[in-house]
């Protein structure tokens, strides 16, 4: 075909991009088993349970926690299982949870163990949780932090409290915007044993963060705050009395989230332990998380291209910020190219910066309702006594 005479056809675009953010995020579940040692991923936790080497396990909290995601909060989400065989003491058992949790910063790229073909993992986790392991450990406390740093991942850290006191000690040991911790343990009859089984409230709040999240295509930027849970009973109990002062106050105001009965078992507050009070709001630290991975995907195509590209780019993040503030996620937004930092000689290094400024819609935490005795309506005696 000649390409120097006649007719020839090329294709171009200057549309921009489409960026969503997922709502259906995969979750890394640190737990102990006698099956072999290593990383496993599953489409679900059905998927998980169903498994024949799964099927094999008889000693470790693999099954027990796997089992509350399927029967309690029963999403299909990808998962990935981080098994770490017990030790021959706690010690060894602890070292063995620590260097699982180390995996994980490159469990994407690590063969996954319930493949019959040796495939990858293929996808890193939003949600990282550590059965039982992480509660008043602050050494696998800090794997978890570190390995979520790494992975732009969050988690949830039950303190073990027995006190209010004591659980503002504890809380005061963290410092992340990637961390939510609560209070103390769950508990749920086991029917087999005839007795209260407790439940790591990190890994129940992890499940209710991926229940949460599939719920709805904006699940993402939902509170897990007063969302009923099936548990029969809180370990170390918070008093809550509506519309007055109560144990969960104090929590509440050290961003530690506590368990109250009220309709219900529910959780009450769901914050960070940023030491920025911007970033203590979870659901907003996490909108701009997953907002910003959307973003390294969405416009990496302009990379080592041209300024026609780049203006790709930017409508493309424009559109992706329009349809946050279509769903009610955002107030207002817009983007811009950020003047004082693209300067000359950074535009001669092909250095550009674009700003995306965004206002969250709030959520309620708070609402007052102020009775009011007034002699306003007192006229309305006259028209009622008139119509005698």
């Amino acid at each position: 075909m000649s390409t120097t005479r006649g007719v020839t056809t090329e294709r171009s675009t200057d549309s921009s991009r489409p960026i969503k953010l997922k709502s259906t995020l995969p979750i890394a579940l640190v737990v102990t088993s006698n099956i072999a040692a290593g990383i496993y991923g599953f489409d679900s936790p059905f998927d998980a349970l169903e498994h024949s080497v799964i099927k094999t396990h008889t000693t470790g909290n693999m099954l027990k926690y796997l089992s509350l995601g399927d029967d309690e909060f029963p999403v299909t989400v990808p998962i990935i299982l981080i098994v770490c065989n017990e030790g021959v003491d706690d010690a060894a058992t602890k070292t063995n949870i620590i260097d699982g949790i180390n995996t994980i910063k490159r469990a994407a790229s690590t063969v996954n163990l319930a493949s019959e073909k040796g495939s990858m993992i293929g996808f890193k986790p939003d949600i990282i949780a550590v059965a039982d392991y992480a509660i008043e450990d602050m050494d696998v406390s800090n794997a978890l932090i570190v390995a979520c740093e790494a992975t732009k991942a969050r988690t949830f850290i039950d303190l073990g409290a027995d006190s209010n006191g004591d659980a503002i000690t504890k809380r005061d040991l963290f410092g992340s915007d990637r961390v939510t911790v609560a209070k103390t343990s769950l508990g749920k009859w086991n029917t087999l044993e005839s007795k209260t089984d407790f439940y790591d409230s990190g890994v129940v709040l992890a499940w209710l963060r991926c229940y949460v999240d599939a719920s709805k295509s904006t699940g993402y930027a939902k509170s897990i705050s007063n969302k009923t849970l099936p548990f029969s009973s809180v370990k170390e109990p918070s008093t809550f009395v509506a519309g007055a002062q109560d144990d969960t106050d104090p929590l509440t105001e050290n961003q530690i989230t506590s368990f109250i009965v009220y309709s219900g078992l529910r959780v009450w507050n769901y914050k960070t332990t940023s030491i920025d009070a911007i970033w203590q709001n979870a659901v907003r630290t996490r909108i701009v998380d997953l907002a910003a991975d959307a973003v390294l995907k969405g416009i990496f195509f302009a990379i080592d291209e041209g300024l026609k590209e780049l203006g790709e780019a930017k409508k493309s993040i424009r559109g992706m910020m329009d349809a946050l503030v279509g769903d009610d996620i955002l107030l207002g937004a817009s983007v811009y190219l950020d003047l004082d930092r693209t300067t000359l000689e950074r535009i001669t290094a092909g250095e550009f910066y674009l700003v995306a400024d965004f206002t969250d819609t709030p959520i309620p935490e708070l609402i007052c309702v102020r009775f009011n005795r007034t002699d306003r309506f007192l006229p309305l005696v006259y028209e009622r006594i008139a119509a005698v």
